[in-house]
């Protein structure tokens, strides 16, 4: 799955476990979700990518982020959405994380196990070049 898809697939998750989807509206709840799906999606995804999973440019990811504290503390229902959301996001994006750095590590595995190959190869033409000027 293609990460793009991923991040999709935990919005839609988040966007579930509020009982609402994505969209452009300013009702308060809205403003509230977008904040908190953000929020959440931040350890695994660029700002850009949050933008455009909340519908929203990238300069209001950063007022979310920016304000995530104070909403905490001030705004009421913010915490229950954030404590609702970030399971679901986590979920989905760490398992993807975790995939991804396996796959990252079985490729530099595959690497080294070639340089290693390149190595004895060349080792072995030489000393084999040494036999035979013996």
């Amino acid at each position: 799955m293609k990460r793009k898809e991923v991040i999709s697939q935990a919005a839609d998750r988040a966007y579930s476990a509020l009982g609402s989807k994505p969209g452009p509206s300013r009702m308060h709840k809205n403003v509230q979700r977008r904040a908190v799906v953000t929020v959440a999606m931040k350890p695994y995804c660029t700002h850009s990518e949050i933008g455009e999973v909340i519908q929203r440019d990238r300069t209001a990811v950063y007022h979310y982020l920016r304000h995530h504290e104070d909403n905490m503390k001030h705004w009421e229902g913010y915490a229950e959405m954030y404590y609702t959301v970030k399971p679901e996001i986590d979920d989905v994006l760490a398992e993807y994380s975790v995939k991804l750095k396996i796959s990252e590590i079985e490729n530099e595995i595959t690497r080294l196990i070639q340089a290693r190959d390149i190595v004895k190869a060349k080792l072995k033409a030489a000393e084999d070049d040494r036999k035979r000027q013996a």
